[in-house]
């Protein structure tokens, strides 16, 4: 009995300790999500510049080492993901006879197929699994304040590069550049460096959409501390979060996280626990915005026709961004309307579109010169959309599919507003984000968003494991 009980023991000490390794991998490369100006390993393709992916591939590999992995294969979201996968596959398969036939920028239609679709799996598979078996190992309080903790520890290193950065930038004060910015060099994964030319602030991501991406994938988990914190500093998250997005010059990533912000004050406002949470927010807004019109009422006026005009083609600054994106779009949606039901297969749109690209976007356009058409150039152009990116690879039937996933995960935030509230209003918040940032990227390369379904499998595991 006594040896029994001894193998018993030191097999899960084995476990524990194997988690607690993955743990630890995990909640690192949460810290370095936003760490990603340096200019990466080129063997990991599309993942080049992730420092985080690094972090979770160690995790995932560590998960292996489990005597039992756990996988989700109950929760409808995972199927569904499951449903996804396989359709892009039988997508790809219907068109293979074209795909064969594709040649661009010095890759085959099969090459780009295998890159794209290993991509998915990494993404759509391996990350929330991995993520899912360290998670429901945790207890759900020691889960929210972990993960949350990371997050802020990384976000507070943003908020410090971003300063300096904006007094460099903004306020001319080059001398910082040499004194204090160069010294994040010696930061993993970060090359210190601004933008001279735009005056935009990027903080330690690469350029300022993915500082807009960073910022409403934590905004969630920022506006929490709101609700869960007793602190007086417990609003600096949440404000510092929104000034972020409005200095860096993401229009898209700014107007997303309003309406994020937004949604926070309607979830809070019907719950009679943050009455006076609800009341202190919106009375502190609608004094200092009536301090700001008033002061500054024609500096807004002009910033607000500004901004709007920035999305028109013939803007002096956004033009040629605007023109490529729009044109872009343009030519997935005509690769749609001419393959309707099983798309062109998955990672192969660019191969069609370019042919569609219209005219008025490539017109002393040079990203369609230099980039997207340049074959010495071997990156693909970017889709700007991921629904019309699924609706031209995978048809109508991979489209429905996807945007499934995401109606079910929104109502799995709906049917646990009561039980599993802080939670449910995080995802529910990350989720806003998520929708409304992809159509302007296609990437499915958004960990935040794995984190959150991965979140969704614990709770329900943990929901079995107590019936």
């Amino acid at each position: 009995m006594f040896p029994r009980g001894g193998i018993i023991n030191k097999n899960q000490m084995r476990r524990t300790n194997i988690l607690n390794i993955a743990l630890f991998f995990l909640l690192t490369g949460l810290f370095f999500l936003p760490f990603n100006s340096w200019e990466g390993l080129p063997f990991l393709g599309e993942f080049y510049r992730d420092s985080g992916f690094l972090f979770f591939s160690g995790a995932g590999f560590f998960i292996l080492f489990k005597k039992k992995i756990n996988i989700p294969y109950k929760n409808i979201i995972f199927q569904l993901l499951i449903l996804f996968i396989i359709w892009a596959f039988l997508a790809t398969i219907i068109n293979s006879a074209e795909a064969t036939e594709y040649y661009f920028k010095q890759s085959s239609g099969l090459e780009r197929f295998i890159n794209q679709y290993g991509a998915l799996i990494i993404c759509s598979i391996i990350l929330p699994i991995t993520f899912f078996n360290v998670l429901c190992s945790l207890d759900l309080n020691k889960l929210l304040y972990t993960v949350r903790s990371v997050l802020l520890a990384s976000f507070i290193i943003v908020i410090i590069y971003a300063f300096f950065e904006i007094l460099i930038v903004k306020f001319g004060m080059q001398s910082l550049k040499i004194s204090i910015l160069n010294l994040f060099d010696y930061f993993p994964f970060t090359e210190a460096r601004t933008d001279s030319l735009l005056n935009r602030i990027s903080s330690v991501t690469f350029e300022p959409p993915a500082l807009g991406t960073y910022l409403l994938s934590i905004s969630g988990w920022m506006f929490s501390y709101i609700l869960t914190s007793k602190s007086s500093f417990r609003y600096l998250p949440s404000i510092a979060v929104i000034f972020l997005a409005f200095i860096s010059g993401s229009r898209a990533a700014f107007f997303i996280i309003v309406v994020q912000s937004l949604a926070f004050l309607y979830i809070i406002s019907k719950d009679l626990n943050y009455s006076k949470t609800f009341l202190k927010i919106t009375s502190t807004i609608i004094i200092v915005a009536s301090a700001f019109s008033l002061i500054y009422s024609n500096q807004i006026t002009e910033y607000v026709k500004k901004e709007v005009e920035s999305f028109k083609l013939d803007d002096s600054d956004h033009s040629r961004s605007n023109r490529s994106r729009f044109g872009i779009q343009a030519a997935m949606y005509k690769v749609f309307l001419d393959n309707p039901i099983s798309g062109v297969g998955y990672g192969l749109q660019a191969f069609e579109a370019r042919k569609k690209y219209p005219n008025w976007a490539k017109k002393n356009n040079w990203e369609f010169r230099l980039r997207y058409l340049n074959q010495q150039d071997e990156r693909f152009p970017p889709g700007y959309n991921i629904y019309l990116r699924f609706l031209s690879e995978t048809g109508i039937i991979g489209f429905l599919i996807f945007l499934v996933i995401l109606l079910q995960i929104f109502i799995w935030c709906f049917n646990n507003f009561d039980k599993y509230n802080i939670y449910s209003i995080i995802i529910f918040i990350s989720m806003i984000g998520f929708s409304m940032n992809w159509l302007k990227m296609d990437s499915l390369r958004i960990y935040a968003f794995w984190l959150c379904l991965a979140i969704i499998f614990a709770i329900d595991y943990k929901k079995i494991q107590n019936a």
